[in-house]
C-alpha cells in the first residue's frame, strides 16, 4: 500500500478532529463529572495532569504544595486523579497501616524500575505489597541498627578523610562550596558499604565527581519524576525532546553508568567469594552481607546476584543526595543562626570533656547528645530531603481522611515540605528553624515525629534510615568541634528534586 500525501491529508483529516474531541471530552469530564470534581485546587490542575508534572520538572512541587495548603486547606486537587494532603493525622491512615491496610503505591514508583534481567524489582519501586514484604524480610537483617552499627569502622575512615580535606582547604584560606563536600562524602560511604571500595569512590580524597554522579543527582531526578505524572502516550516524546539538551543526554549515560558499576562491584565481589579459602576473611560491608544470603540459601528463597546488583543500583538514588541534602541542611541553618551553633559546640566539647565522646566517635555515643539530636531533627523539618510527595492509592470503596471521604483509585500525596510546617502538629512557630522545640515535653516530641515523614512512615520506612543517620551523627560533631565555617551566602533558594 503506498502512502500518498492526499491520503495522508484524508486520514489527519478524520483523526484531528476525534483527537481534540477526546481531550476536549476528557477534560470536560475531569472538571464537571470527576468523583474529586468537589475539591479545590488549580483550575488547570482539574484538567490535566500536565500541571503538576510542571511543577516536578521545574522543582516547585513543595513550595507549590505548601502554598496550596495554605490557600486551600488540608485537600488539594493537584491533578485530575490525584489529591494532596497535608493533615498530619491523615499519616496513620495512608501509610501506617491503620485497620491493618497498607495503601498501594502509585503508578509515579513504575517509572523508577530499572528492570535488571532476572532480578526482583528494588524495595523502592515494587509495588506490590506481597512481593515487597517478601524483598524486605530477606535482607531486613542487615539493615538493623545492630548490624549497621558493624560498618562503623567504613564511616570512620571516611571521616578521617573528610578532616583531612578540611583541613587542607583551611590551610589555603579559599572558600569552598561545603555542600559539594558533604555530597561527596556521602556517596564515599554509599561506595564503601556497597560497593566494597575503600574510601569509597575517592570523591573526598580526590576531589573530584566520580563518573559525574553528584552531577547526576542534579540533573535526572526531576526529569524522572515529572514523567511518571504524564499520560502513557506522551511520555517517550517527552523524554526524547529532553534528549536535544546535553544535561539530559549526560544524566542518561549516568544512569546506564550506575547499573554496570553495580554489576561490576557484585560480580567481582561475588567471584572472590567462590574463590575464597577457608580462613579468607571478606570485608565486613553490605555488599557482603547481601551476597551471603545468596550463598547461604539463594535458591530456596529466590535471592539471585541480579537481586543484589538491583539493591546496590537502587542505593546510589535512595542513599546517597538524600543524606547529602540533610547534611546540608543541618550545615546550612546552624551557620544561619550563630547562637545555635555556639550553643550545639559548647554541648559537643563537653562530651569530648567528660569522655561521653571520643575519636572515632561512636554513634551510640553521638545520639545521645539532646541538643544535638535536636538540630538534626529540626533540620530535616524544615528541609525535607524529598521535594515531592510518593503518591499512594485509595483502596477499593474509598476510604475517611480526617473525616473527608475519598473515592477509590484516587492517589493521594502527602508532601513533607507542607506536612512538616504543619501548625497542629509542630505549634504556632513551625514556619521557624528552632531546635528546642524537640527538648520538651517527651510525649509533644514523639507526637512531633509520628508527623515527620523524612524517612517516610510504617512498613514502607526507608530501610536505609540507620546507615544515614550514622553518616550524620558521627560526621557533624567532629567536624564542628575541630573546624569553624563562615557562611558567604544571605539565603538559599531551594530547589527540589
Amino acid at each position: 500500500m503506498i502512502l500518498t500525501i492526499e491520503t495522508l491529508q484524508q486520514t489527519l483529516t478524520i483523526l484531528l478532529p476525534l483527537f481534540f474531541l477526546y481531550i476536549l471530552s476528557t477534560a470536560i469530564y475531569n472538571r464537571y463529572f470527576h468523583p474529586l470534581r468537589h475539591f479545590p485546587g488549580p483550575f488547570w490542575a482539574s484538567l490535566t495532569s500536565l500541571w503538576y508534572c510542571q511543577t516536578i520538572r521545574f522543582g516547585k512541587a513543595r513550595n507549590v504544595q505548601h502554598a496550596l495548603h495554605r490557600q486551600y486547606g488540608d485537600f488539594v486537587r493537584i491533578g485530575p486523579n490525584y489529591l494532596a494532603v497535608s493533615d498530619p493525622s491523615a499519616i496513620e491512615t495512608i501509610f501506617g497501616p491503620k485497620n491493618g491496610a497498607v495503601w498501594r503505591k502509585g503508578n509515579f514508583y513504575d517509572g523508577f524500575d530499572v528492570h535488571i534481567p532476572n532480578a526482583r524489582t528494588d524495595s523502592f519501586s515494587e509495588r506490590n505489597e506481597a512481593k515487597h514484604s517478601e524483598r524486605r524480610r530477606l535482607v531486613a537483617s542487615l539493615y538493623t541498627q545492630g548490624n549497621v552499627l558493624k560498618y562503623e569502622p567504613c564511616v570512620d575512615r571516611l571521616i578521617d578523610c573528610f578532616r583531612g580535606k578540611m583541613g587542607e582547604l583551611s590551610e589555603s584560606g579559599e572558600a569552598t562550596d561545603m555542600s559539594v563536600w558533604l555530597t561527596r562524602y556521602t556517596f564515599d560511604v554509599i561506595g564503601e558499604i556497597y560497593h566494597g571500595r575503600r574510601e569509597g569512590f575517592g570523591m573526598v580524597r580526590d576531589g573530584r565527581d566520580y563518573n559525574n554522579w553528584c552531577y547526576l543527582m542534579e540533573v535526572m531526578p526531576d526529569i524522572g519524576a515529572s514523567v511518571t505524572y504524564l499520560p502513557w502516550g506522551l511520555r517517550t516524546g517527552f523524554f526524547a525532546a529532553h534528549l536535544v539538551f546535553r544535561r539530559a543526554r549526560d544524566g542518561l549515560r549516568g544512569m546506564q553508568d550506575v547499573v554496570r558499576q553495580a554489576e561490576r562491584s557484585v560480580n567481582q565481589r561475588w567471584n572472590a567469594m567462590q574463590q575464597q579459602d577457608e580462613g579468607d576473611a571478606l570485608p565486613n560491608d553490605i555488599l557482603t552481607g547481601l551476597l551471603e544470603i545468596v550463598r547461604e540459601k539463594g535458591q530456596q528463597v529466590r535471592w539471585t546476584v541480579a537481586d543484589v546488583m538491583t539493591e546496590v543500583w537502587a542505593v546510589i538514588w535512595a542513599g546517597s543526595d538524600t543524606t547529602a541534602c540533610a547534611l546540608n541542611g543541618i550545615f546550612y541553618h546552624l551557620h544561619k543562626n550563630p547562637v545555635k551553633l555556639a550553643k550545639l559546640r559548647r554541648e559537643i566539647d563537653a562530651a569530648f570533656d567528660d569522655g561521653r565522646l571520643a575519636y572515632p566517635l561512636r554513634f551510640n555515643d553521638a545520639r545521645k547528645l539532646p541538643y544535638l539530636h535536636a538540630v538534626v531533627m529540626e533540620s530535616m523539618r524544615v528541609h525535607p530531603s524529598l521535594g515531592f510527595g510518593l503518591p499512594r492509592e485509595v483502596p477499593a470503596g474509598g476510604a475517611d481522611l480526617c473525616g473527608t471521604f475519598i473515592p477509590e483509585n484516587v492517589e493521594v500525596i502527602m508532601n513533607s515540605g507542607a506536612v512538616h510546617f504543619d501548625k497542629r502538629a509542630f505549634g504556632e512557630d513551625a514556619d521557624d528553624w528552632i531546635p528546642e522545640r524537640w527538648l520538651g515535653d517527651a510525649a509533644v516530641a514523639r507526637q512531633m515525629e509520628r508527623s515527620m515523614l523524612q524517612f517516610g512512615y510504617g512498613p514502607r520506612m526507608c530501610i536505609g534510615k540507620y546507615i544515614s543517620e550514622i553518616e550524620m551523627y558521627k560526621l557533624l560533631p567532629t567536624i564542628l568541634k575541630e573546624f569553624e565555617f563562615d557562611l558567604l551566602v544571605d539565603h538559599w533558594d531551594v530547589h527540589a528534586m
